[in-house]
């Protein structure tokens, strides 16, 4: 059996698990329907994936731009970052005139 195939499979499995018993497990101490609580959990664990994602991204984009020393990354570097710095600048200008 290829190995690539059994990986695959075995993380199908497990996130298959993992998936059933953080959904039990939220279920339980949430309830359903769900409550505001829930929708301020749901916004506040986006917010942070979110933030985990951008940290991630970041950190490959700066081992790939000052270890690896690709040419190409110094423009997405910047394209992302000027993206980052002035999105949250136009959302917080935004929510702020909204709420």
């Amino acid at each position: 059996m290829n190995e690539l195939i059994l990986v695959s499979l075995v993380a199908i499995v497990g996130g298959g698990l993992l998936g059933h018993f953080m959904t039990r497990t939220i279920v339980r101490d949430i309830g359903l329907p769900p409550d505001e609580r829930a929708f301020e959990i749901a916004k506040l664990s986006a917010a942070r994936t979110l933030e985990l994602v951008l940290l991630v991204t970041v950190a490959a984009l700066y081992y790939s731009w000052l270890v690896l020393r690709d040419e190409r990354c110094t423009n997405l570097a910047v394209l992302i970052f000027a993206t980052i710095f002035l999105g949250n600048l136009i959302f917080r200008a935004y929510y702020a005139g909204r709420m």
